[in-house]
């Protein structure tokens, strides 16, 4: 019989076919299928059929044209497979494998689906395509230039995932600009002398009169952990004890534990007992690709870092992929979920425009992602830094959203802009939407747009049930859901390798606001012990009460100047809230910068999952 996993409740439901069971003659559940090196009749031949069937959406749209790549590297992908799919037909799939000079390297049962790998003149010839290299959206990509095709007996192929390779992934972190040199991204280990503890602690004499706001700052120079807990307004009494949160991104750096334990027991915070920390290191990271392990090194940190700050009590697992790629992250979330310490959480600071992905990576996101919320476990995904990713700024592309946040089996976080008090109280908050100005004479410094958070629609995915009521136009999946502090300029101090040496720093972006709702989510599980997957739904039903703090836009600006020694053409830049420099703004209710508004205090974690 087949299996129904459902993993939402109260306002809307999601069910999903899981694989037949073991009773069924499931290929997935005998011991000798599981192992790729078992006793299989490989045939040089298998299919005697002439036609072949076109497996639709495998190769992207914009691969259509480009340069035939002759290089014949191996590379690796991921079969997605019909979830009835037979032993006697596994059996026969991968005996056409090794007829094409390709192997099975693992089989995840739980997702019906096979990892492969070989020459990628093989997987050309035995998928019939070819592959091309042409840069898009700012990247160089290889990919397939048509839709692959397998011969028309083997029914059981759905898909294929991972044949798009390209260093899209980025880590969703920035740095505040009192945190940049002339060396590229290199950080400067030089904090400005004129940035604020707290939010008009310092304000510059030499605001332009011609810019009129109602809330000034000079740039904060950073928050701490305990200022993290109060933008969620959490009381003391919620740690998190008895919850683990799993974190997912690229490469892994052994120093995260001990550069937190520092940090924390420098500002009184509270450091990671024995064991509460562990990490997976990637088994063959490839440092060739993605910047290598030195580009996501402070994204862990600031993932750790964040999280911990919000749930100190919290056990925090760290899972590394080898590299950026797709179907590298994708199957180390899989990884994650399959743990035998099954996370409550698990936070993706990480994204690429949607449009990257193919229709079978796609596919195989949503097929982890499901799984996932079978065993209730809530994923959450970062929107972004680019805003709407339109030609604001670096950006030349049309309107676009961040995969894997535009799934609609993922909680997408947005960003927010908050300035505390000294006493950690709310002072002004808005969506992380930024213009940049001169500061001397209040002209906008082009083309306007330097960072904020992203959303918008889908173009892939309909709309969900419990997004039906947002009257919105079009009937895509809007994104974000929910959000958190993102804005760098009142961002998180965090404490990593930069540049050789371990320094603090001030970042921010939807890698800081992801880990912090994913961790404000494993606190409310483990204050009610609700078992939850799918954490969408009961956001939803919980918005305009005070368990979700609606954010609108704010007469705001913070100030910043930069030294003498940093080369820049203007020295002092006035960083302008929410004021639409793209086509997003927060507003009233559900938006496309923020959401629903930001997961707030008690309210908060008496009510999520109490609709179930």
């Amino acid at each position: 019989m087949r299996l129904k996993r459902s993993f939402a409740g109260g306002v809307a439901c999601i069910a999903v076919l899981a694989s037949l069971s073991a009773a069924q003659g499931s290929a997935f559940g005998g011991s000798t299928l599981n192992d790729p090196k078992g006793p299989v009749p490989y045939a040089r031949q298998v299919s005697t059929s002439s036609t072949r069937r076109t497996l639709s959406g495998t190769a992207p749209e914009w691969s259509r044209q480009g340069t035939q790549v002759h290089d014949d590297r191996s590379i690796t992908a991921t079969l997605i497979l019909r979830e009835d799919t037979s032993s006697s037909q596994l059996t026969s799939l991968r005996a056409w494998l090794s007829s094409q000079g390709l192997t099975v390297d693992r089989i995840h049962q739980n997702i019906s689906a096979l990892g492969i790998s070989g020459q990628r003149s093989d997987v050309a010839q035995a998928f019939d395509t070819t592959f091309v290299q042409r840069r898009h959206e700012g990247r160089q990509a290889v990919a397939p230039s048509r839709d692959l095709s397998v011969p028309a007996d083997l029914s059981m192929v759905q898909s294929v995932a991972g044949l798009v390779d390209t260093d899209a992934a980025l880590p969703a972190t920035t740095a505040s600009p009192a945190q940049r040199s002339t060396q590229g991204n290199a950080a400067s280990t030089q904090v400005s002398d004129d940035c604020a503890a707290y939010w008009g602690e310092k304000l510059s004499s030499q605001w332009p009169t011609s810019v009129n706001v109602t809330y000034r700052s000079n740039a904060l120079c950073g928050y701490g952990p305990e200022q993290l807990r109060a933008i969620h307004e959490l009381p003391a009494s919620a740690t998190g004890k008895g919850s683990r949160i799993a974190i997912v991104a690229a490469y892994d750096d052994a120093t995260v534990e001990a550069n937190t334990n520092t940090y924390f027991a420098k500002v009184g915070a509270q450091t990671f007992r024995s064991g509460q920390y562990t990490h997976h290191a990637p088994d063959s990271p490839d440092e060739s690709r993605c910047g290598g392990s030195a580009a996501w090194t402070t994204e862990q940190h600031l993932d750790v870092q964040a999280a911990h700050a919000i749930a100190p009590d919290a056990d925090i697992e760290y899972w590394g992929a080898n590299d950026c790629s797709t179907n590298s992250l994708y199957l180390r979330i899989l990884d994650a979920v399959e743990s035998p310490s099954t996370p409550d959480v698990i936070s993706l600071s990480f994204g690429a425009q949607e449009e990257l992905d193919t229709d079978g990576d796609r596919a195989l996101l949503n097929r982890v992602l499901v799984e996932a919320g079978s065993r209730d476990i809530s994923v959450f995904a970062s929107t972004g830094n680019d805003g709407d990713y339109t030609n604001a700024g670096d950006h030349q592309g049309e309107a676009d959203v961040a995969s894997p946040a535009s799934s609609p089996y993922v909680t997408a976080v947005g960003g927010t802009s908050t300035g505390l008090n000294a006493d950690n109280t709310i002072e002004v908050e808005s969506g992380w939407e930024t213009q940049t100005r001169f500061a001397r004479n209040g002209a906008i410094i082009p083309p306007g747009f330097i960072y904020g958070a992203g959303g918008g629609e889908s173009k892939y995915y309909t709309r969900p049930t419990w997004q039906k009521s947002l009257s919105k136009s079009g009937n895509g999946r809007l994104l974000p859901d929910v959000s958190s502090l993102a804005d760098p300029n009142t961002g998180f101090t965090v404490y990593s390798p930069s540049d050789g040496t371990v320094e603090y720093e001030a970042h921010g972006g939807t890698s800081l606001a992801t880990p912090m709702v994913a961790a404000t989510v494993a606190v409310a599980k483990a204050s009610s012990g609700v078992k939850v997957g799918l954490a969408t739904p009961y956001l939803y039903s919980m918005a305009g009460s005070q368990a979700i703090r609606d954010v609108r836009p704010a007469s705001a600006a913070t100030w910043y100047r930069r030294g003498a020694d940093t080369g820049q053409l203007w020295l002092e830049t006035l960083y302008m809230w929410d004021v639409k420099p793209q086509s997003l703004q927060s507003s009233e209710g559900w938006d496309p910068v923020t959401g629903l508004g930001v997961p707030t205090g008690a309210a908060f974690l008496k009510q999520f999952g109490a609709q179930r």
